[in-house]
């Protein structure tokens, strides 16, 4: 019974030890940490008192175990390097480290100031921008593809206006049909097509000019026929020039050299004194009336 009762003043007096060691401990960190230099020769000194006091309240220049049970002498270097110095540590890892995060480190991830205005190259035909990254102007010429293999696409520098021209194809000669094909962007030059599906035309083509239909020639030379050329067939005809006046009475006939027709009236004459000689027109038939200037006994 003895023995639990001395147990139990211990554990009490331990108790009021560590109360007292705290109260202590907090008063030194309210004055900064600064050394008590006070009562000597007690237990609970707090001036140069002898390293076991030293040792048990940590108040005085006690060895660097009470220091560092104590908290406020030399022995807060270990504390210091785990808390203090220490923290060096965590600041190169968040103080200075965030320099490395926020300067140079941030070079690369952070994209550097740039402005439009001083990328502008005054070309309408252009994109300008800034390149946040190199900090350089990057001027992109402006689409004008009008994905038409048969034009030729460019920006008007004075408007910024897309212009399409259109792909020239002609080669200048008149006998070829010029065009550019979608697919391939290439001029092709097809032959003019000159038929006049006419039989009695002669198609060709004249480079200068183009598609030439002439007429057939059917002329014979002889200027006493018509002639022509028979569209159904294309073959030429000759007909004897029509010099015919609708008079019985006359020959009709055409010049072979001038091609000109001649009426030659017919004859009638019987070189009889008595008789009146005349053609009738309708049949072409000469009439011989007696006149009564001659008598019978004649």
């Amino acid at each position: 019974m003895l023995v639990l009762t001395i147990l139990i003043l211990l554990l009490n007096i331990s108790d009021l030890f560590q109360s007292t060691e705290a109260a202590v401990h907090n008063y030194g960190h309210k004055k900064g940490g600064k050394q008590h230099t006070g009562h000597t020769g007690h237990t609970g000194g707090h001036g140069n008192g002898d390293d076991d006091d030293n040792r048990h309240h940590g108040h005085g220049k006690g060895d660097d175990d009470d220091k560092k049970k104590g908290g406020h002498g030399k022995g807060d270097d270990d504390d210091k390097r785990k808390h203090g110095k220490g923290d060096d540590d965590d600041k190169r890892k968040h103080g200075k480290g965030d320099d490395d995060d926020q300067g140079h480190g941030d070079d690369d991830d952070q994209p550097s100031p740039c402005s439009y205005s001083s990328c502008d190259d005054y070309d309408p035909c252009t994109v300008d921008s800034c390149d946040p990254y190199s900090d350089e102007c990057v001027h992109s010429q402006i689409d004008c593809d009008d994905y038409n293999s048969c034009t030729d696409d460019r920006c008007d520098s004075s408007s910024g206006q897309c212009e399409h021209t259109e792909r020239p194809c002609d080669d200048y000669n008149r006998c070829t049909e010029d065009w550019c094909s979608d697919y391939s962007g290439d001029c092709k030059h097809d032959e003019t097509d000159c038929d006049d599906y006419n039989d009695c035309t002669d198609d060709s083509c004249n480079p200068d000019t183009g598609c030439v239909n002439t007429q057939r020639d059917c002329k014979d030379h002889n200027p006493c026929t018509q002639d022509w050329c028979d569209s159904l067939t294309g073959q030429c005809q000759h007909q004897d020039k029509g010099c015919d006046d609708y008079d019985a009475c006359t020959y009709d006939n055409c010049d072979i050299q001038s091609g000109d027709c001649i009426y030659e009236l017919k004859v009638c004459d019987d070189y009889d004194s008595c008789t009146d000689d005349s053609c009738n027109s309708d049949t072409g038939n000469c009439d011989y009336i007696n006149n009564g200037l001659c008598h019978s006994d004649y």
